[in-house]
């Protein structure tokens, strides 16, 4: 089986890759489009030079890679790969046709506010809403397996989510998907150093800190002016989004 999860800014799709990496019958692949995406859009990235002297911008062979991983399936029959949304660009959507498509959705006050600390103009393209929403409905029209999966319901109710996901993929559920080792994976991409920190330094997954008051009620006051419309069209995208998220 091949799984493809498709999030925002690695909002918590990290800890998702290392929680199915840590399954004895899964390997992994991290963001494998990253630097085909980046030629194609241009995009500004803190590891853009790095990942364009690394990784292969091929398309050809970016699918070939998705197609063969590098473990014998004797020994890991399934993959697993986490992708930023945005990566689709420059694919047709039926190159990942036998996929089992993941859309690991956020609320956008908080990737707006974790993410432009790193981006300080974000687009909508970067945070991925749109090509969510786009691969959803293309994944209906053509019957292939999809499942939203809100990222707070994962953080708050880990085991719960974790194994209503495996059913969902028909996967026999294993504990171990609940704790990591602390520190890198050898399939982390070139950008871990800029964005896995805070994954890098658990051991599994925890009880998320209390929520702050701005969070309690569910306002958008800490989301500077500048990006008030972009806020406002994603929040259209994922209301629409988390409509169809697993419980």
């Amino acid at each position: 089986m091949k799984i493809s999860l498709w999030s925002g800014p690695r909002n918590c799709s990290t800890a998702l890759m290392y929680s199915f990496g840590a399954r004895s019958d899964m390997q992994i692949l991290d963001e494998p489009l990253f630097a085909h995406f980046l030629l194609e859009s241009g995009a500004p990235r803190p590891s853009r030079q790095e990942v364009l002297e690394t990784m292969t911008t091929e398309a050809w062979a970016l699918l070939r890679q998705m197609h063969t991983p590098p473990t014998s399936e004797a020994e890991r029959p399934h993959l697993f790969m986490k992708h930023m949304a945005c990566h689709l660009r420059g694919f047709a959507l039926d190159a990942f046709s036998d996929h089992h498509h993941v859309l690991l959705v956020r609320h956008p006050v908080k990737v707006l506010r974790s993410y432009s600390a790193y981006i300080s103009e974000p687009t909508m393209e970067d945070l991925g809403y749109a090509w969510q929403a786009q691969l959803l409905n293309h994944c209906r029209t053509e019957g292939w397996p999809v499942t939203v999966l809100d990222a707070d319901q994962l953080v708050h109710r880990p085991s719960e989510m974790l194994q209503a996901l495996c059913r969902r993929l028909k996967l026999p559920w294993q504990s171990a998907m609940m704790h990591w080792p602390s520190g890198g994976r050898a399939e982390d991409g070139p950008w871990a150093k800029y964005w896995y920190q805070a994954v890098h330094a658990s051991t599994g997954w925890r009880p998320p800190a209390a929520p702050s008051v701005a969070e309690q009620r569910g306002t958008n006051e800490r989301v500077a002016e500048r990006l008030q419309p972009l806020l406002q069209q994603c929040l259209l995208i994922h209301a629409q989004l988390v409509e169809s998220a697993l419980t």
